[in-house]
């Protein structure tokens, strides 16, 4: 099997970390077109970018090479199809929704009668006539996923010297208060009057490389992903993977469908909404219970996150895509319409 993913932006990186993972551990093959791969001030790592590949190579791998196509986000608005001139092909497709509904127009994907898929995160609650509930990728075999702290004979050796608690934080956004934000407004005030006084170690990660950030979440003793939104973003998940204790507030809706998703009886992070951040995190400081946490946090990952259960869900779609077998959510209850 040979799937194409495509899409017009990197989407924080979304798109390459699935076509990656299927093809080192999925038993197929999997490509990924990206029409440009720096948005802003970051470059994102990308396989085959559109706009400097020639036109011919984009017409083979979307028309002759691929079983089945993964649009991300467009469907026939994106650059590539401009680019070659040609409509999309007649092929087993689905269309994965990442951005919020108001952000842009996004009827002709959902009138296309095209199975929708969405991650388990905030997105259900924007697109509840989805077909496909999947997981957002971490490969948490790859190193820089693995834990920096280790256990030896059963006292938690840290990865930094550091004498204070170090709290890490990477909002997406610190100017805008929606769900990039991710509480920065609310959060960034505590975090900064903790470090004044001494109580904490406060790193804030925000507009750097992918290849910087990961080293530094990895010596983090705390990560916080979004306290406001209810939902929870890839930065949650590689707070998970190296065995940190995230603090997150995950409303019921999150919490139904990541359990629907890998059938845990509850989820790892550490809930705290923006009323009661700072009395979540001073009791994580006064309890030390940090490392225990962060240690049932990568535990928790191995048993529902793992490579080949992320792919078993991708592939399941792919199959149910080929042979038609497939049904979208009611819009209004959410509930799978046969």
């Amino acid at each position: 099997m040979r799937i194409l993913h495509l899409s017009d932006t990197p989407l924080s990186g979304s798109p390459i970390r699935i076509s990656q993972l299927l093809a080192k551990y999925g038993g197929v093959e999997s490509r990924h077109i990206c029409w440009k791969e720096k948005i802003g001030y970051r470059i994102y790592e990308a396989d085959l970018i559109g706009h400097i590949t020639p036109t011919a190579a984009l017409e083979y791998y979307i028309y002759d090479w691929a079983d089945i196509i993964h649009y991300h986000n467009r469907w026939r608005r994106q650059e590539v199809f401009r680019a070659i001139g040609r409509l999309p092909p007649k092929k087993p497709c689905v269309i994965q929704l990442h951005s919020p509904r108001e952000s842009e127009d996004f009827r002709g994907e959902v009138e296309s009668g095209i199975p929708l898929a969405c991650l388990a995160q905030y997105h259900p609650r924007q697109w509840p006539e989805m077909t496909f509930l999947v997981p957002n990728v971490v490969d948490i075999d790859d190193p820089i996923y693995l834990p920096a702290r280790q256990y030896v004979m059963g006292k938690l050796v840290p990865p930094s010297p550091s004498a204070l608690t170090i709290v890490s934080f990477a909002p997406s956004n610190t100017n805008r208060r929606d769900w990039n934000d991710k509480g920065y407004s609310v959060a960034n005030p505590v975090l900064k009057k903790m470090r004044f006084s001494g109580e904490i170690c406060y790193d804030l990660i925000n507009l750097m490389p992918f290849e910087e950030v990961m080293p530094r979440k990895r010596i983090a003793d705390i990560g916080i992903d979004d306290i406001v939104t209810g939902s929870y973003h890839l930065s949650a998940l590689e707070y998970l993977s190296l065995g940190i204790a995230c603090i997150n507030h995950v409303d019921e809706l999150t919490e139904a469908e990541v359990k629907k998703l890998t059938g845990a009886d509850s989820l790892p992070f550490v809930e705290a909404n923006k009323e009661t951040f700072e009395r979540v995190l001073r009791s994580l400081l006064k309890t030390q219970t940090w490392p225990e946490i962060g240690h049932k946090s990568r535990k928790w990952m191995e048993t529902y996150w793992s490579p080949a259960i992320l792919c078993n869900h991708y592939l399941k779609m792919y199959d149910a895509i080929t042979r038609g077998d497939y049904a979208r959510r009611h819009p209004k209850t959410g509930v799978s319409a046969e």
